[in-house]
Formats: structure tokens, C-alpha cells, sequence
């Protein structure tokens, strides 16, 4: 009973922190700590339990077996004490000057950027759109200190300390410039694989749009060009007789700008979903939660 008595329950929110970040720098950096405080909170914890709850792994660090399970006994009720706390927070969008910060993928920029301007003609409130990191442990931490306050991205968290929601859908396209000498209007599977293509690498997963979409293995492809910005890619097409595979949201938006075809594919691909994500620290924050409902509106809205 002396040890309950004893025992310190903010260390549990610096575990949880450590936990979710993966490092005690960054862990300090959320809490304002110094990193020896943040230290010293985990050993007087370790010391508490009589149990590791850490063990280094190459420059960082990794849970135990023991610290997994604690960490997931006691993250729901640390987490909603803390949003609990922050549910608080004052935000009046009607007199507020606030400018919140959301990374988003290069599909989606565009036609948000341009929705976003419309329903906030009439606010103070400004939302900077940043493009996605091509880094997925870039963009989590930005999530984890409040750097950013939602992302916009194709791939569903798999980490407790995220939430998502889908808020859109996209599919692929084929796309030839309109005065293409082959192709005009459609596309069949011989003349697809006979052309020379613009490659649109996915960085994150190592391969093109292409590969990361088709329903079944394809046939090897001439590369003609290679792009990571859908937009250059678009141009590069646009100025050549490449063939390329695109976002249809975004090939919509500029096909007459670039002197484009739109074009069905000759095989079956899979859509893909938009994720909006965020940190669970932030599910209960009155201001994150007005900017969910003003994204869910501007990427539902058509």
C-alpha cells in the first residue's frame, strides 16, 4: 500500500510520451522537459515497477516486453486524462486569428487549397497547406509535437497514438499529351505497353504509382522519364510522347492547362482512400476538432 502511496503518477505521462515518440529527446521536446529530466522520470519508473521498460536499439530505443504491456495497460486513461485537460483550450472561430499548419499529399493540394479560400472568406483563420514529407517517421513526429496539426495522406496510421478518418477518394489515369501521334482518345493494353513511359515514383514504398495500384503484375514498361511530383510528371507528358499514370482528382483539375487526354486505363487498379490523420493527444481539442469538420466539409464538398 506504501508503494501505491509513493508512487508518482506523472512519470506515466512521461512513459506514454517516450513510448509514443520513440525517444527521449523528442519526448522532452513535447513535454518542455529537459532530456535528463525525461531520463531521470524513467529510471525513478523502472525503479518503481522493478522492471526494464527500455532497451537501446542502434541510435534509439525500443520498449521491452513488459513495457509494451504497460504501455498499453495505462496509454487509454493517461491519453484521456490529457484530452480531457485539453478540451479546455478556448477557441472561438468566429473571432479567431489562429493559422493552423496541415501536410497533405500533392494530389490533394490543389482543388483544398481552393475550398479552404472559400469557406474561410469570411475568417481570420488561416490553414497552411505544406506538402507530405516523402519521410512517414518525419511526418508522425511532426503529429506528436504539435508541429502540424492534421495530416491528409493515402496510408492509414498503424500507430495507438494516431487517429484517421477516410475524407475522400482518388483513382489513377492514363494520360498522353492531346496531339499525340498513337494516341487519341483511348488507350488499348498493346499500345500501353508499347509506348515509352513517365515513371511517377512513390518514394515511401519504393515503387511507381503504377506498381503500387495495379491489381495484378504487369509487364515490364520502357521508362522514358522519371518524376516524384505528379505535377512534373504532367508537364514532362505534356511536352513529349510519354504515357503516364496520374491522379484523376488532379489530372482533372489541370488536363486543359497542360494539354492533356484523360484516359481509362487498359487494366484494373485499386482506389485510393484519403486519410485524415491526427494525433490522439489532440481528439478532444476544441480547435483541432473545428479544423476536422472544416477539412471533412472542403474534401467532401464537390
Amino acid at each position: 500500500m506504501s508503494k501505491q502511496k509513493d508512487f508518482d503518477m506523472n512519470l506515466l505521462r512521461v512513459f506514454v510520451s517516450v513510448c509514443q515518440t520513440g525517444s527521449f529527446t523528442k519526448a522532452a521536446e513535447e513535454l518542455d522537459l529537459t532530456q535528463s529530466s525525461v531520463s531521470n522520470a524513467i529510471r525513478r519508473l523502472k525503479t518503481a515497477l522493478g522492471n526494464e521498460l527500455f532497451i537501446r536499439s542502434g541510435r534509439g530505443i525500443e520498449m521491452t516486453v513488459y513495457g509494451r504491456h504497460f504501455f498499453e495497460a495505462v496509454e487509454p486513461s493517461v491519453m484521456s486524462l490529457v484530452n480531457t485537460i485539453d478540451q479546455g483550450e478556448e477557441f472561438e472561430p468566429f473571432t479567431s486569428s489562429r493559422n493552423f499548419i496541415v501536410y497533405a499529399l500533392e494530389s490533394v493540394l490543389p482543388r483544398l487549397q481552393i475550398r479552404l479560400r472559400e469557406l474561410l472568406k469570411d475568417s481570420n483563420i488561416t490553414v497552411t497547406l505544406k506538402e507530405l514529407p516523402s519521410n512517414e517517421d518525419e511526418t508522425i513526429d511532426a503529429l506528436m509535437l504539435e508541429k502540424v496539426d492534421l495530416v491528409l495522406d493515402v496510408m492509414k496510421p498503424n500507430q495507438s497514438s494516431l487517429k484517421s478518418v477516410i475524407v475522400s477518394e482518388d483513382a489513377v489515369c492514363c494520360i498522353a499529351r492531346v496531339d499525340h501521334p498513337r494516341v487519341n482518345g483511348h488507350i488499348t493494353n498493346g499500345q500501353y505497353f508499347s509506348e515509352r513511359h513517365a515513371f511517377l515514383n512513390m518514394r515511401r514504398v519504393k515503387q511507381t504509382i503504377t506498381e503500387y495500384l495495379a491489381k495484378e503484375a504487369l509487364p515490364k514498361r520502357t521508362m522514358g522519364s522519371e518524376h516524384t511530383s505528379m505535377l512534373g510528371m504532367m508537364a514532362c507528358v505534356a511536352q513529349s510522347d510519354f504515357v503516364g499514370v496520374n491522379s484523376v482528382r488532379l489530372v482533372s483539375q489541370y488536363k486543359e492547362r497542360f494539354g492533356l487526354q484523360m484516359l481509362a486505363l487498359p487494366f484494373e487498379t485499386r482506389t485510393t482512400s484519403i486519410h485524415m490523420i491526427w494525433s490522439i493527444k489532440s481528439q478532444n481539442n476544441n480547435a483541432n476538432q473545428w479544423l476536422r469538420e472544416l477539412i471533412i466539409t472542403a474534401e467532401r464538398d464537390k
